[in-house]
């Protein structure tokens, strides 16, 4: 065995130049490795003839007759040079199956040089040359999971990051344009220009606010696969009661007309069923016309509590439809058809019921209205 694999050994040593050409000229026409038609020759070759050499001396090392039947020499896979080709490769935008079928051409190519020679590549010969090329495609693989772990916590670092600067870069001034369009309506000498100017401030500034607080959601959901909840004991009848009551006050032009069967008690974040019903309320409000009323209608059910929100107006689109819970979703204009901006809201409604355990649906025609249902277990 040793006597064939040193034939092995001085064959690919010496033809290795030609196996380097004849493996970039296989690499370039394989129409699986596209990234490789991009590199230059020098950057395609890298440490491919480095890797060749580190190749080479451990088949030698294998091939030396103190060396017990089946035993390899040093681990390839473990060479600097296999690490570095596949550092490389990721450099240069390879994907992690283009490295491998890269080095598959490799295998090939040696292969065939082999047969076309008369060297028999057989037996345990066979599994050494296998076996080593095995472990620079095992190094591969475990290069680019480590590298792929690395964008992931530089991802999640960056999220952190946008939560923080979200959470108080933001909200303070925010919070600041809130207490002095406050105190400004509550000074005797305001006119009402003046007053009415403040209030329209008031009510971009709450918009504003909105928005802080889904994208905080909405990088939240990315980091955690999920909206984080805290459930606790309440009463979804009373959340329902005081956020229909608070949507009255900010829109005296609408109806909320709230009704309640059964038991609401049950296990949830309170603060997400109050988040749930005014995106839902507010969504109806958006699109519904003020001489309609908007009904909001809970019923209480032996395992379940059921939430539905209706109002009548434009129609949603049938083909919006499938992808209304989307985040950034918008539907078309037409003549019939009034443009429906769903940015977060819906997406995070969804996020919220689905991290309960429950399911939301809609239907939505001009003779029925628009009507969301969420069905809540008591216990989430």
């Amino acid at each position: 065995m040793s006597h064939n694999l040193s034939r092995i050994t001085v064959l690919l040593r010496e033809r290795s130049e030609d196996i380097i050409s004849q493996w970039m000229v296989r690499v370039r026409s394989a129409p699986k490795i596209a990234r490789a038609r991009e590199l230059t020759d020098e950057d395609l070759r890298d440490y491919t003839p480095k890797l060749l050499d580190d190749l080479i001396d451990s088949l030698a090392q294998s091939a030396q007759p103190d060396t017990p039947a089946g035993a390899s020499g040093p681990e390839i896979g473990s060479s600097e040079a296999a690490k570095v080709h596949v550092s490389h490769r990721i450099a240069e935008g390879y994907t992690l199956a283009e490295e491998l079928r890269e080095l598959g051409v490799l295998r090939s190519v040696i292969v065939d040089l082999c047969a076309q020679e008369g060297v028999v590549l057989g037996g345990e010969e066979a599994q050494l040359v296998h076996s080593a090329l095995d472990e620079v495609m095992i190094t591969a693989a475990v290069e680019y999971e480590q590298a792929s772990s690395a964008d992931l916590r530089r991802d999640v670092a960056l999220h952190e990051l946008l939560i923080a600067v979200l959470g108080h870069d933001l909200r303070n001034p925010l919070s600041a344009i809130r207490f002095a369009t406050a105190a400004l309506l509550k000074r005797e000498d305001v006119t009402t220009a003046v007053a009415r100017l403040a209030q329209r401030i008031a009510a971009s500034n709450d918009r504003a606010v909105r928005m802080v607080e889904e994208l905080l959601d909405l990088t939240r959901i990315r980091s955690h696969r999920g909206l984080p909840v805290e459930p606790e004991p309440v009463d979804l009848r009373a959340i329902c009661q005081r956020v229909a009551e608070e949507f009255e006050l900010a829109h005296p032009e609408h109806t909320i007309r709230f009704t309640a069967h059964g038991d609401g008690r049950g296990t949830w974040d309170p603060g997400r069923m109050g988040q749930l019903l005014s995106n839902l309320i507010g969504n109806a409000v958006d699109y519904s016309p003020p001489e309609e009323p908007v009904q909001v209608e809970l019923r209480g059910h032996k395992n379940a509590v059921v939430i539905e929100v209706m109002n009548r107006g434009t129609p949603i689109p049938p083909e919006l439809l499938p992808v209304l819970f989307d985040p950034f979703r918008r539907g078309e204009q037409s003549q019939r058809v009034v443009q429906r901006s769903k940015g977060l809201g819906l997406f995070i409604v969804k996020s919220i019921v689905d991290a309960h355990g429950g399911s939301i649906q809609v239907t939505s025609t001009l003779e029925e209205g628009t009507t969301f249902r969420v069905k809540l277990p008591r216990s989430s």
